[in-house]
């Protein structure tokens, strides 16, 4: 009997671990089954989601075939078309003139390159021009950018980078052409490129700038034909004997004795013709921050090619060979050329991003395309 019990004992072991292994066989056929449904099912979104064209791109994807996303990491899964960010009419496929914005000044734009020494020319152009060609300026990061990047947007508009108030400052105090150490004046540009005002809001008390640095406003430079030479001691500078002859170069005059005592006020006294300050002069007349992120760079040598705005530091151009400067994109020399996979971009053509793409990683080399100008000695 022992005997018996102990073999049914075996026997229903075995068929308990028989069961078992059947079933974990079917637990391991349905897991892998449904893994390789949901991997299926992923690829089938992803194809789905290349093979669907952006409504807000479907114009302008039947020239620019290829272009790269502007993130790294996509534009479809962010539901980015390009005239999200570019305006212009995406349903337009067959007159180019319709589909893209037309400039006001086309003699300027005889190319798709960013144009050379444009300057002040480009506060000029309306601001839906501005936003095809670059929507990461500041006239229209707040329509592009914005949408994601609000903060950080009215942050660079403000920032330094942008108003150069702090060397402004610098030079008008030292340099006795303004009274305050506080800096007063910055460059900032409004809708249709016109000169504005910067405020902070709400308004910093006198110990947050003092201890902090914070600024209540910064206005525009003035005309530089109104300001007052800096320094008072100019006024009086050696005379001669003659009167209400002034010369406007400051030159000495030819008709008057030299040595003779002095009996009237220099030509270079205030309210005179010579009464321009040079300080206020030269900064609106110089190449300080190449000028600031307002505006493009000047696009017309090795170290001076970039946009402005937040495509300024973010869109990286070809400027420096050298790896320790550029990194990964010093392999694509330094002349402003692109290699994007865009048929409709010159390969050959200087002026033009390295690719349609944004990136974090910014090289050094594309920070000195500005700060190479104040004359920091960054060589």
């Amino acid at each position: 009997m022992e005997q018996k019990s102990a073999a049914r004992k075996i026997k229903i072991l075995l068929l308990a671990s028989l069961i078992l292994t059947i079933a974990v066989s079917m637990l391991s056929v349905n897991t892998r089954t449904s893994a390789n449904s949901d991997d299926s099912l992923a690829q089938q979104q992803a194809q789905a989601r290349k093979s669907k064209v952006n409504p807000r791109s479907v114009g302008c994807i039947v020239c620019h075939k290829n272009s790269e996303s502007m993130h790294v990491d996509g534009d479809d899964d962010l539901d980015i078309g390009c005239a999200d960010c570019h305006g212009g009419n995406p349903n337009e496929t067959q007159d180019k003139k319709k589909a893209h914005v037309q400039p006001r000044f086309p003699e300027h734009w005889s190319s798709t390159a960013n144009p050379q020494r444009l300057n002040a020319m480009w506060l000029k152009e309306s601001d839906e021009f501005v936003r095809f060609v670059n929507p990461g300026d500041f006239r229209a990061a707040d329509l592009a950018c914005g949408k994601c990047h609000a903060k950080e947007v009215v942050w660079s508009k403000k920032s330094m980078m942008t108003h150069g108030g702090m060397l402004w400052g610098a030079a008008l105090y030292n340099n006795g052409a303004f009274p305050y150490k506080d800096a007063h004046f910055g460059e900032s540009y409004g809708a249709g490129g016109a000169i504005q005002m910067v405020f902070t809001n709400p308004q910093p008390t006198p110990e947050e700038t003092l201890m902090q640095g914070i600024l209540p406003f910064l206005s525009p430079l003035p005309r530089w034909e109104i300001t007052q030479p800096g320094n008072i001691l100019r006024v009086f500078e050696r005379g001669g004997e003659l009167k209400g002859l002034p010369s406007d170069i400051g030159s000495p005059n030819v008709l008057e004795l030299p040595g003779r005592p002095d009996v009237k006020l220099s030509d270079r006294g205030l309210g005179t013709r010579l009464r321009t300050d040079p300080v206020f002069q030269g900064l609106q007349k110089t190449r300080l921050l190449d000028p600031l992120l307002s505006m493009p760079g000047t696009n017309d040598n090795p170290g001076d090619y970039r946009m402005s705005g937040c495509t300024g530091c973010h869109v990286v151009y070809a400027n420096d060979r050298d790896p320790k400067h550029s990194g990964r994109f010093a392999a694509f020399g330094n002349l402003g050329m692109t290699q994007t996979a865009d048929p409709t971009i010159p390969k050959n053509e200087s002026g033009h991003p390295i690719k349609h793409q944004m990136t974090n990683g910014i090289p050094s080399s594309q920070c000195m395309v500005c700060h190479i100008h104040p004359g920091g000695n960054h060589l």
